[in-house]
């Protein structure tokens, strides 16, 4: 370890002298190194490491020598406390104590020597050779070695021979008693031979009969006794049924219970209102449902549950109209569609692409000013062909592609490239095809029939259909 060494070994740090703060700075870092925690001052009696500290403490209570470790006054120092205890303590010769208390085992490797007197309460274990002398109070577990020779015998606890046991001991009445020997007998007698007292008898079967009573306390069957056999006769078939009745729907008749049907695994049963508050599980093929209202909680129906492969079976829902052909919507799984068959599906708003024939194919004859034919092939293609009066040439617009081909899909009025209805082929704002009439209202266009709207399409797309809307053919 480093101890301090001064550093302005020049006597810079002088009265009179300028100082440069290099000469402090030198002097307070070999002061700082010298009071290191672990490099700092050793104080091991070498140069600049200063003399070895032997008294330590508050008021140097602790004195440290060469060959000792002693306090500075007698009896002032404890080595340790209760609560701050040493761990080990190992010593090579002799410890002189005024008192020693061990709160736990002691072992010694040699001889104890004790001048005083020795005191366990807990008893001492173990083997003592040597000598014992004074007085041994409380139990002695083991002194095989010593017998009764070597005990002196007392006044009344005294030893046991043959001869003080035979002596002691007497017979009397059917025992005998031979002292010189220390035989007992004892000579076999009976009740015959032995008078009978007042109150323990002794046993005759007339006795033990005549002891023995049976009472019967009423209810079904019987208990009766007589000559010491006791007979018990249990309830007859009437007794028994008595004590059964029936109840709701539950009639007893001679033993037999029936609850007014068949209820075996096999049998078909009736019952008016059930509540089931677990699963229902019906594993027939059938099962019918005879209710005017039907409440489900689940939100989706299930139909052909049963389909694990390709799909086969037609799904839908049939309604019974009585004396009426029933009516269905189905899925078909041949055309992979719903279809109401050949019925009229009625809406408010029809949304979705349509296809087929939607009206009756007519030809209309253009006069007036204009002479000529409109045809309408009740698909996609209108064909007018027109002369007007102040015209020597023929306006022929035909197949207006796009305008039914639109209504069947997109129900749009406007399409692109060959679709496209312009005022390029058609400028006008009304066509009038007698009781028909096809009218632009703003950015709508509308169908009328004499005079009345029956359709409107708009800019969006959306058709408005005010009656039916019947499709024909398959998609």
């Amino acid at each position: 370890m480093a101890g301090y060494t001064r550093q302005d070994t020049a006597n810079n740090i002088a009265n009179g002298n300028v100082i440069d703060a290099d000469d402090f700075d030198a002097e307070y870092n070999a002061i700082e190194a010298g009071f290191n925690a672990s490099t700092g001052h050793a104080h091991d009696g070498t140069a600049g490491e200063g003399a070895p500290i032997t008294k330590v403490g508050p008021a140097q209570d602790l004195v440290v020598s060469g060959t000792s470790v002693t306090p500075k006054t007698t009896n002032t120092l404890d080595l340790g406390t209760a609560a701050a205890q040493y761990k080990n303590a190992f010593f090579d010769g002799t410890v002189d104590t005024d008192a020693l208390t061990v709160s736990a085992n002691a072992t010694v490797g040699g001889n104890l020597d004790v001048t005083g007197v020795i005191t366990a309460t807990g008893g001492v274990t173990g083997d003592i050779t040597g000598n014992i002398t004074g007085n041994v109070t409380g139990t002695v577990s083991d002194v095989s070695n010593h017998d009764t020779d070597d005990i002196s015998e007392g006044s009344t606890n005294q030893y046991f021979t043959t001869s003080r046991a035979r002596t002691s001991v007497t017979a009397t009445g059917s025992l005998s008693y031979n002292s010189a020997t220390g035989v007992i007998s004892y000579t076999q007698g009976d009740t015959d031979t032995i008078t009978e007292g007042t109150a323990n008898l002794y046993y005759t079967d007339a006795r033990a009969k005549a002891a023995i009573s049976v009472t019967d306390a009423g209810g079904d069957g019987s208990l009766t006794y007589s000559a010491g056999a006791i007979t018990y006769t249990g309830p007859s078939a009437a007794e028994t049924r008595a004590h059964f009745s029936g109840g709701t729907g539950v009639s007893i008749t001679d033993g037999v219970v029936a609850i007014g049907q068949a209820v075996g695994t096999t049998s078909n049963v009736t019952f008016n209102d059930t509540v089931v508050n677990g699963n229902l599980t019906v594993n027939g093929t059938t099962t019918t449902v005879n209710t005017e209202t039907l409440n489900l909680a689940d939100n989706q129906i299930v139909l052909n549950s049963n389909e694990t492969g390709t799909p086969t079976q037609n799904g839908g829902i049939e309604i019974e109209r009585g004396t009426a052909a029933n009516k269905t919507l189905v899925w078909n799984e041949a055309d992979d569609k719903w279809t109401v068959g050949s019925e009229t599906f009625v809406a408010g708003t029809f949304e979705g692409v349509l296809s087929g024939t939607l009206a009756t194919p007519r030809t209309i004859a253009l006069s007036g000013d204009v002479s000529g034919s409109a045809s309408f092939d009740g698909g996609s293609n209108v064909t007018i062909s027109a002369t007007v009066a102040d015209d020597s040439h023929n306006h022929v617009i035909s197949n207006i592609d796009g305008l039914q081909t639109e209504i069947d899909t997109k129900a749009e009025l406007a399409g692109s490239g060959s679709q496209a209805f312009s005022a390029s082929t058609l400028n006008a704002t009304t066509v009038d095809l007698g009781a028909w009439t096809v009218t632009q209202s703003g950015t709508d266009l509308k169908f009328a029939y004499n005079g009345i709207n029956r359709m409107k399409l708009d800019s969006s797309g959306n058709l408005t259909v005010e009656g039916n809307i019947t499709a024909y053919g398959s998609a």
